[in-house]
Formats: structure tokens, C-alpha cells, sequence
């Protein structure tokens, strides 16, 4: 072989990296696309087994109490009772009650070492499954008493044809041929772990082999195609962790909530019965499903596997009419072969002919795929949360779990909707129109994962407002959409760096996307389902605190700010649904200004300015409105009026957003929810600048003013109003605009349907503009996405440095105040039930903290009482008085109030008698604390008759501290009989 230097220097070396790129695409190309599918079913099984594991480690410590006074409070339950937990109300009231007070919550979960215990568990889990996956091959060749292809070939054809075979797939290192001679069939299978895989042989196909010879290449490749597409690897490392979890996790886990219900069944006390009991079927439903899931995932991708590992036989050179077969019949009734066929692992010989024949429909994502990733989402989602909960504290341990869920399932969507897409030689025609009904499943599988796993305690069956629940269709819909329609922009690039970093771009922003609306769901949305609302009076209250007025006159107005603020608030506090917001249409705007879409483009941009002409004439109907009944006098208008005034700005903002991407989406035909996503951009921005305009020249404007009524410009007035509807609306107008397009495409849909019109058809995709004489001008695309970029994007960047906003706040308030009433359920318990109950919480109460702040207090007292008895050991002068050195009084008196102040901030006594009297007690204690501490700072230049005050302050804040240890003394001694008091049975 001769060798010749390149002549161009570096040639080599951008030989080199196209070379990697092209392995890289052929890579993506030949891909099966299970790979993220069995990585989200391994890491969802592992957080599982942490939380199962937790759960049973639970259990246990309740077990081991069993008969002790206090029976089962020894571990999350303890603290939760303490908190004021009531297995016999609802999820809401529980949440109410525990996390008033989160600092000792927190304190209190974070003191047991149940999260490290389960940590070392899972570890030890994972190991045992990963010795299970390796000793699995062996198993098998011991078990089925398998012989190397050597003692069954006598004259070495059969190894010379399977070499040739492995030389011609290119698969060749760490492969074994073994026969089972106990399988008379004419089939074979591939197993194994990396590096040592092994292709069983059974006795009929070596039989075949002379009658069939395709029919042996056929099989033979077809599982040769397994160990080249190493999905081998991941089938056998599922396998091994779902059997392991099964045997370690799970099984104890029912077994032990079987044995305290039959405990509690048999007469033994339990805290968590019969109250309780749903949570406990909670979990065994939350198991069932776990496992529903997790079967039909692998089954799926099993069958997706074998029809992969066909097309890939084929490609090999397999004769397809090695596939002519039919399927056994007899065995399953008609009616049930649909349902069985989602359990079974292998595919249906006449599937697997019909994806010979068309080898898209085996790389096209299934509605069930997407509906497995969704609820297999959820039920990461509240695994690692339970692990979030035990190893991180709370304020940031459910975003990292919440981040970790997207990081998993974002790669699933993106291959699955991406893949299909890639491999074509162009971007397919009307396939982003089809990935609504995965994006729908999507959505359907995260709210039944929703539904099942989700909740604080899990107590309600159903939540008090689950219309709400249907908000993860958009959810699922929308980045589904999204990435379909951004991923074809991308790859209609003219060069092929350019297709794969646009791509990568579109995967995150997809992934930003997805991760804004199960934020929004986390931070609002499921507090809304949940009932955490007011129909006004709480939010009226508010605003009546921070803008005194007439707010009994804006009842409607009230009633409309209930329902729509806890929908914009939560994302107006996330810089990522900010950021997010932005790169969703410009993102697409850069792409299809570089692809030069020529008329289309043009229209996008009219419509959207169409929409921002008519948002103006919104605004203007909206002031014109509010003018008609403005308040005589000056001040009534900077009060209620005002902030109504605002908030009917921020609806008239969002509805013409909405009602532009709506329309856009309805009359496009192609990338739809993109262009109405850049037109809504357009509207929104002349909607804010309608606001300023207005706001700023108020007094000018005749029958559109607001408050004022002298002309002037007032441009600080408009950026005030402006910047509180850019706050709440920046990142709820695009994800709004988002579901209306949605929306708005589909009544489109509809309308055809019912006129019996079929959908038009998406016009041949054009190719990439390589080097076209009409192709737009750099300066022109420049200029587009400056003009229309560089303002959101200042918006953008203010908004998110914007911590605070008063306007904002005067709107929207704070999501604490909007407490929900009428919550409280049927009690489920009988008397003497509920009287048991109440032990517990007050026992759970003093063992987790209250006897312990009490000592404290008595130990501060007893240092401070220690310099008292000195005191009065002194002799006294001739006026009957002493000398009282403030500084050994100052410390001690500092002391007392320091322990009063931890005990203030520990849990609410679970009793409101009990509480009452405790508050007033450390109350009064503090009080008394305060003045001691005032009593022992002598000033500068004191005067005879401040000095005596101050001492006259010193014996009362003494008398005080006095009286209140006597009520502690007495408050205690009643805490402790309701914490000691014995139950009568029914």
C-alpha cells in the first residue's frame, strides 16, 4: 500500500471530523431509537426503588414500636402528626396545616436518618442488579444446558457461513454461537451483556439451515441486527433491576402495608387507621401502576426492537419472504387479540411484514410510546421527589427533581417525534401535523401519572377542581408540536454543521419548553386543582390591606383577577418561562428568515401587526369602558380603580395574543404553531407599546384618560403600568398564544371535518437553498430579526433583573393570601377515633420538639433565677435596697428570650385551646424578656429618676417572666395529659 501527503494542509484533519459527522448521522440513521425509552425505564425504576425502599424502611420502625406507647410515631409520621397532620381530613387542609410552619418541618424530617439508610438500600439494590446482569448469561447457558456450535458442526460449514454472516454485518469482537438442544423450533435469540454476547442456535433452525437456507440468514441476521444495535444491553440491564426491585423493593413493600393493615384490623392501635387508609392504598395503587407501566413500556419496546432488528436484517440482504408466516391461531379470542398484543414481547408476523414493507411505520412514534413517557414521567417525577425530600432541603430539592425528570424524558420526545425525520432524506410531509396526537398522549400519560402519584399526602381521591388536569394535554401537546415544527425548519438548513447545531438548539429550547409547564403545574397549577382559592373575599381583603378603597364596587372585576392571577403568577416569577417565552418564536423566526419563505414569511409578519392594530382598538374599547364609570374625585382613581384599570389591560394584552395565534394557526398550512407564535410576539409587542402610549399621555386622551385629567406626557406613568403588564404577561402571553394555536388548529380540523373536507396537505417541502439567485439578502434578514428581536429581547433581560414590581404586586399580590376556604371534608373517624387521633398529634408534638423547647426556656429561667437568689442574698442598704450589676442580668435575660423565640417558631400545638394557651404563654414570656433586656442597658448620662424607672422596669419584666413561667408550668401539665389521656373503644 502506497502512501501519498496530502497536499492541502489540514485536509486531513477536516477529513477527519466530516468523517465522524457522517459516522454520527449513519449512527442516528441505523439507530432503533429505544435506547432513551429503556434509559428512562431504568432510571425510573432506580428512583423508584429509593422511594419504595424508603417507604418499607418506614414501615419497619412503625412495626418495631408496635405495643410501645406511641406506637408508629417514631419517623415521618411523627413529624407529620406534629405538624398538625389529619389522616381524616383533605390534602388540602394537611397542607395548610403542615407547612405553616416549614423551618421545624423541615428541621424535624431532616433530623431522621431514613433518606441515608435508604440511600445505602438503593446502592445495595443496584449492586445486587448489577450481579444479577452479569452472572444472567451464564444462568442462562447452565440453565438451559446449551453446547457451542463446535460439537454440532462436524465439517465446519456452519461456522465458516456464521463467520461470513459476522463479517458481512460488521459485527465481529465478543460474539459466541451457542445451540440449545432442547428447542426443536426453527428460531433463535440473542443475549448477553457487553462484551460477551452469545446468539443461541435452537435445533430446528439448524434443520432449516439445509431446507430454508434464506430463512437461516434470516434469523441469523435478524439477531446479529440485536447485538448491532446493542439493544441486547439494555433489555438484559432492565430485566435485571425490574426483577431485583421486584423481589427486594417492592414485594416487602406490599407486605409490610398488608401487615399493618392487618394489625389494624385485628384490633392493634394504629395512628394510621382507619383515617389514613387511603394513603396506604395509595401506595399498593402507585405500585400496581408502577408495574402496569413498566410491562407495557418493556413490552413495547420489545416488539419495537424485533421490528428494527427486521429492517435491519433485510438491509443486510435477508430475503423478506423469509417473513411469509403466519400467525398461530386458537389461542386468543378476537375480541381480546388487540388487548394482548400491548402485553406481548414479540410483534405479529403480519405486523412485522407490513414494516417490510413500509419501513417508515416502524420508526413512527405510537400514541402508547408517548403515553407510557408521560406517565412513566410523573412517576419519576414523584420518586425523586420523595429522594429530593430525604437528601436536599425542600426549597430546592423539588426543582432538582423536576429538572432531573425533563433532563430524562426530553431525550425520549426528541428522539421519538426526531428520528423519524432525520432518516428521510427531507423533512416528512405532514408528520408535524400527526405529532399532535403523540403530544395529546404525552399529555393524557402525564396526567393519569398525575392523578395516581401526585399529591402531598394523597388523601383525596380526586382533587376539588380537576377540569384543572386537562392543562397537561397542553403541556404534552405543545413542546411535542414545537420540536416537530422547529426540527423541519432545521433541517431544511442549507449545510449540514448548520442543520445539527440549529437541531441541538431546538432540542433545548424543546426541553425549556416542557420544563416551563411542569412548572407552572408545580409552582400554581396544582395548588389551583387542589382548591387553593377564594371566590374573592380572601383577595379582596388583600387588596383592601395594600390599596384602601371601595373594593365593594368591583365585584366582577374581583371575580375575573380570582380566576385569571393564579394562572399568570406563577410563571411571572420564573426566569426561565421568561427566557423560554423569548426563544419560542424567535428561534423559528431566525430559521424561516434564513430559509427564505418568501410570501409566507411576509404574511406571518402582516397578521401579526394585524393582531397589534386590533389589540390597539382592545385597549381603546377597554379604557373607553372603565371610563364610563371612573370615580368623580382624583384619589378614588389611584385606588381599586387603578389596579382594575391594570388588570383589564393585562386581559385585553392576552386576548389579543391568543386571539392572533388562534387564527394564524388556523389558516397555515405548514409550521403553524411557529408562525402563530412569531405573529403573537408581533401583537404583544404593539401591545405594550399601546400601553405606554396610553398611559403616558393620560389627561390627553378625552374619553380614554384614566386618572388624570390635565395634558401632559407623562412617559414615567406609562412605564410604571407597562412594566407591571410586561411582568405578568412577557412569559403567560407566548405559553397562552402556544394553547391557542393548539386550539385554534384544531376547531380548524374540526370545521373540515364536519364540511367533509379532507385537511389540506402540506406542499412539497423545498429543497435547501444552496445557491438560488431569489434567495434573500443577508442585510434583509439582519434587519428582520433585529427589529423585532432586540426590543423583546431588552424586555426579556429587564424583566428577568426585575425582582420586584410594584405595579406588579398591586395587581397580582402574593400567592400566600389567596388561602382557600371551605375545605374541610366529612370527618371520617367515629369519637372515639378522632379522640385517639388527637393523642397522637399532641404526643408526636412534645416528642419531636415541644418538652425539649420547654427545657430549654426552664434552663434559661433557672440561670436567670440563679442570679436572682444572688441578688437577693446581698445586703441591702439603709433605704432597704441593692446594688444590681445589669451586666449578669443582661446575658441570662438574653437568653430566655432567644429559647422563647425558637419556641415560637416551632410547630402549632394540634389543639387550639392548648395553642392559645401556649401563644400567650411564650407570649407573655418574651414580653418580659424584652423588658429585661431594655432594663439592663444603662444609657449615656442616666438621671436619678430614669435610672429608678429603669429599675422599677427591671422588677416588673422580672414579675413578668415569673407569672409566665407559672403558666408554662401549668400549660405543660395540660399538654401533657392530652398527649398521655387514654381512649375509650367504641
Amino acid at each position: 500500500m502506497t502512501y501519498v501527503r496530502d497536499p492541502v494542509p489540514g485536509a486531513t484533519v477536516a477529513r477527519n471530523t466530516r468523517g465522524r459527522l457522517a459516522r454520527v448521522v449513519a449512527a442516528l440513521r441505523n439507530s432503533s431509537g429505544t435506547g432513551p425509552r429503556f434509559t428512562l425505564l431504568i432510571i425510573l425504576v432506580t428512583a423508584s426503588g429509593f422511594a419504595t425502599l424508603t417507604s418499607v424502611l418506614d414501615q419497619l420502625s412503625v412495626l418495631s414500636e408496635v405495643g410501645r406507647p406511641g406506637a408508629g410515631l417514631y419517623g415521618t409520621q411523627s413529624c407529620l402528626y406534629a405538624a398538625g397532620f389529619d389522616p381524616a381530613g383533605s390534602d388540602l387542609g394537611n397542607l395548610r396545616a403542615t407547612m405553616s410552619r416549614p423551618d421545624a418541618l423541615l428541621k424535624c424530617l431532616g433530623d431522621r436518618p431514613v433518606g441515608y439508610r435508604a440511600l445505602i438500600a438503593t446502592a445495595a439494590l443496584l449492586a445486587v442488579a448489577a450481579l444479577v446482569y452479569w452472572w444472567m448469561p451464564k444462568a442462562r447457558d447452565w440453565r438451559r444446558r446449551m453446547v457451542p456450535v463446535e460439537a454440532v458442526d462436524a465439517d465446519g460449514t456452519l461456522r465458516a457461513e456464521l463467520a461470513a454472516l459476522c463479517e458481512r454485518t460488521g459485527v465481529r469482537s465478543g460474539l459466541r454461537f451457542r445451540v440449545d438442544p432442547a428447542r426443536m423450533t426453527s428460531g433463535a435469540s440473542a443475549y448477553g451483556r457487553t462484551g460477551n454476547y452469545a446468539v443461541c442456535l435452537h435445533v430446528g433452525l439448524l434443520a432449516r439451515r439445509g431446507t430454508d437456507p434464506e430463512g437461516f440468514r434470516a434469523v441469523v441476521l435478524h439477531e446479529l441486527a440485536h447485538v448491532h444495535h446493542r439493544d441486547v444491553d439494555y433489555a438484559y440491564a432492565s430485566t435485571a433491576l425490574w426483577r431485583v426491585y421486584v423481589l427486594l423493593a417492592l414485594l416487602p413493600n406490599f407486605a409490610g402495608i398488608g401487615w399493618i393493615l392487618f394489625l389494624a384490623l385485628s384490633g392493634t392501635d394504629s395512628p394510621w387507621w382507619p383515617g389514613a387508609a387511603p394513603t396506604l392504598l395509595a401506595e399498593v395503587f402507585v405500585g400496581l401502576l408502577l408495574t402496569a407501566l413498566l410491562h407495557l413500556a418493556r413490552a413495547d419496546l420489545l416488539r419495537r426492537r424485533e421490528l428494527h432488528a427486521d429492517l435491519q436484517a433485510v438491509a443486510w440482504g435477508a430475503h423478506p419472504g423469509s417473513w411469509d408466516r403466519s400467525d398461530p391461531t386458537g389461542a386468543v379470542a378476537p375480541g381480546l387479540r388487540r388487548l394482548t398484543a400491548l402485553l406481548r414481547t414479540h410483534p405479529s408476523w403480519a405486523e412485522r411484514r407490513g414494516v417490510l414493507a413500509d419501513a417508515g411505520r416502524g420508526f413512527r412514534v405510537s400514541p402508547l410510546e408517548m403515553f407510557l413517557t408521560g406517565a412513566s414521567a410523573s412517576l419519576l417525577y414523584s420518586a425523586l421527589g420523595v429522594a429530593s425530600s430525604a437528601l436536599l432541603p425542600e426549597t430546592v430539592g423539588w426543582s432538582y427533581a423536576l429538572g432531573a425528570t425533563v433532563a430524562v424524558v426530553a431525550p425520549v420526545l426528541c428522539a421519538g417525534l426526531g428520528l423519524p425525520l432525520v432518516r428521510a432524506s427531507g423533512p416528512a410531509r405532514g408528520y408535524a401535523r400527526s405529532s399532535v396526537v403523540p403530544g395529546l398522549s404525552l399529555g393524557c400519560g402525564l396526567l393519569v401519572g398525575e392523578m395516581t402519584a401526585s399529591g402531598q399526602y394523597r388523601l383525596d381521591v380526586l382533587v376539588s377542581q380537576p377540569e384543572y388536569l386537562l392543562a397537561f394535554l397542553f403541556i404534552g401537546a405543545v413542546p411535542a408540536l414545537w420540536w416537530t415544527h422547529g426540527l423541519q425548519l432545521a433541517l431544511g438548513l442549507p449545510r449540514r454543521g448548520r442543520r445539527w447545531a440549529a437541531a441541538v438548539v431546538c432540542a433545548l429550547v424543546t426541553a425549556a419548553v416542557l420544563l416551563t409547564g411542569l412548572l407552572w403545574w408545580r409552582l400554581g397549577g396544582e395548588r389551583i386543582a387542589m382548591g387553593y382559592g377564594d371566590a374573592g373575599e380572601g383577595l379582596a381583603a388583600m387588596y383592601a390591606r395594600m390599596v384602601p378603597g371601595h373594593w365593594r364596587d368591583y365585584g366582577l372585576d374581583l371575580s375575573t383577577l380570582t380566576v385569571g392571577m393564579p394562572l399568570l403568577t406563577p410563571l411571572s416569577e420564573v426566569r426561565l418561562a421568561d427566557a423560554t417565552a423569548f426563544l419560542m418564536w424567535f428561534v423559528p423566526l431566525v430559521l424561516l428568515l434564513v430559509r427564505g419563505p418568501g410570501l409566507r414569511m411576509r404574511r406571518t409578519l402582516g397578521a401579526g401587526v394585524a393582531g397589534g392594530l386590533v389589540s390597539w382598538a382592545g385597549l381603546a374599547a377597554a379604557m373607553y369602558a372603565m371610563y364610563l364609570q371612573r370615580p368623580a374625585t382624583l384619589k378614588e382613581r389611584a385606588g381599586p380603580f387603578l389596579v382594575v384599570h391594570a388588570w383589564w389591560m393585562i386581559v385585553t394584552v392576552l386576548a389579543a395574543c391568543g386571539l392572533t395565534a388562534a387564527l394564524v394557526a388556523a389558516y397555515s398550512r405548514r409550521h403553524w404553531l411557529l408562525r402563530a407564535l412569531i405573529a403573537a410576539q408581533i401583537t404583544q409587542l404593539m401591545a405594550y407599546a399601546g400601553v405606554f402610549v396610553l398611559y403616558s399621555a393620560d389627561g390627553c386622551l378625552g374619553p380614554l384618560n384614566t386618572v388624570l385629567d390635565a395634558c401632559q406626557w407623562r412617559p414615567h406613568n406609562g412605564l410604571a403600568v407597562d412594566k407591571g403588564v410586561t411582568h405578568l404577561t412577557l412569559a403567560g402571553a407566548a405559553v397562552g398564544a402556544a394553547c391557542a394555536a393548539l386550539m385554534g388548529a384544531g376547531a380548524a380540523w374540526a370545521a373540515r371535518r364536519l364540511r367533509r373536507r379532507p385537511a389540506t396537505s402540506d406542499p412539497p417541502t423545498a429543497p435547501a437553498p444552496t445557491a438560488s439567485p431569489r434567495r434573500r439578502s443577508t442585510l434583509l434578514i439582519t434587519g428582520t430579526a433585529l427589529a423585532l428581536g432586540v426590543p423583546a429581547l431588552m424586555l426579556t433581560v429587564v424583566t428577568i433583573l426585575q425582582t420586584t414590581s410594584s405595579s406588579a404586586s398591586v395587581v397580582a399580590g402574593s400567592s400566600k393570601d389567596r388561602a382557600a376556604t371551605g375545605d374541610k371534608k366529612p370527618d371520617r373517624l367515629s369519637p372515639g377515633q378522632a379522640a385517639k387521633l388527637h393523642t397522637w398529634q399532641v404526643w408526636s408534638w412534645m416528642y419531636h420538639g415541644g418538652t425539649l423547647h420547654v427545657q430549654q426556656i426552664e434552663t434559661a429561667w433557672a440561670a436567670l433565677a440563679h442570679q436572682i437568689l444572688l441578688l437577693s442574698a446581698q445586703q441591702r442598704d439603709k433605704n432597704g435596697q441593692v446594688w444590681v450589676d445589669e451586666k449578669q442580668f443582661h446575658g441570662p435575660c438574653g437568653t430566655l428570650g432567644k429559647r422563647v423565640e425558637e419556641a415560637q417558631g416551632y410547630f402549632r400545638v394540634p389543639d387550639p385551646d392548648l395553642q392559645t394557651s401556649w401563644s400567650d404563654t411564650l407570649g407573655q414570656l418574651r414580653l418580659g424578656a424584652q423588658k429585661c433586656r431594655q432594663a439592663t442597658v444603662p444609657p449615656k448620662g442616666e438621671t436619678r429618676k430614669a435610672e429608678e424607672q429603669r429599675g422599677a422596669l427591671f422588677t416588673t419584666s422580672l414579675n413578668e417572666i415569673a407569672k409566665g413561667m407559672r403558666s408554662l408550668s401549668t400549660t405543660l401539665q395540660d399538654i401533657t395529659k392530652a398527649a398521655t389521656s387514654t381512649t375509650t373503644k367504641e
